[in-house]
């Protein structure tokens, strides 16, 4: 949040839940996501709506529920995930193809001393309303340039695909200089007003079932995987 060229496209996050964060960030923001501390797939995450100055919307896995303001904090712990501690982000409204929301996954990975992007890709949600996006949940992964092309609102794709890269790798700048990772995979989002939006990152980022989208960005990844590896092995030794 403290530098300059990314602190604009990080949603606002409170860590952790409370009660009263709860009803702080539902009076900022018509709409949040509710994600545990540690999970993978999509798994655990709850999206709240707000409707009106007293009913909300509550969306988690195959649920979706109608709920008084008052009555919120008791749904919600229903359907946390138990045993773990969960952060509040302001929701972004994404982007869409064919009315179905879209988030972005590009992979950065530093088999050297430079930072190296390797894969673009997009997730499309399985439907209009849908929570997440992710595989494990029913999205579907697609080339990253056909869906900036047939995203709506519409973008000039090519320029949007340079955003995003620039905008990524200020992004794994900053975590690199804080963390010892070398390889980062970032969730990314553009939102209705063509806004870039950073929702997380992942130090293991999932490639199943992406070689058959892109075998030459596959192929990349992997190269500088097996670089990494070599370099971390040649430094324990």
């Amino acid at each position: 949040m403290r530098a300059p060229g990314v602190r604009s496209h990080v949603p606002e996050m409170v860590v952790w839940y409370t009660d009263e964060q709860l009803m702080s960030m539902l009076r900022k923001w018509r709409m949040i996501y509710l994600k545990p501390d540690m999970g993978s797939g999509g798994t655990g995450v709850i999206r709240v709506k707000r409707r009106g100055d007293a009913e909300c919307a509550v969306s988690w896995g195959h649920h979706s529920l109608r709920c008084h303001l008052s009555e919120l904090p008791l749904v919600l712990r229903r359907a946390m995930l138990r045993g773990h501690r969960y952060v509040i982000q302001r929701g972004v409204r994404l982007a869409t193809v064919d009315g179905k929301p879209f988030d972005l996954r590009i992979v950065w990975v530093k088999p050297g001393e430079k930072w190296q992007l390797t894969w673009m890709s997009a997730k499309i949600a399985p439907r209009k309303n849908a929570t997440v996006t992710n595989v494990a949940k029913g999205g579907t992964d697609a080339r990253i340039m056909p869906t900036l092309r047939r995203m709506q609102p519409p973008v000039d794709a090519e320029a949007m695909r340079l955003q995003l890269k620039q905008v990524s790798g200020r992004i794994v700048s900053v975590l690199g200089t804080r963390f010892p990772v070398r390889i980062l995979g970032l969730d990314m989002a553009i939102d209705k007003e063509r806004h870039i939006w950073f929702i997380e990152a992942n130090t293991n980022p999932n490639f199943h079932g992406l070689r058959r989208i892109d075998p030459a960005g596959y192929r990349r990844f992997i190269r500088a995987r097996k670089q990494i590896l070599k370099h971390g092995r040649k430094q324990s030794q």
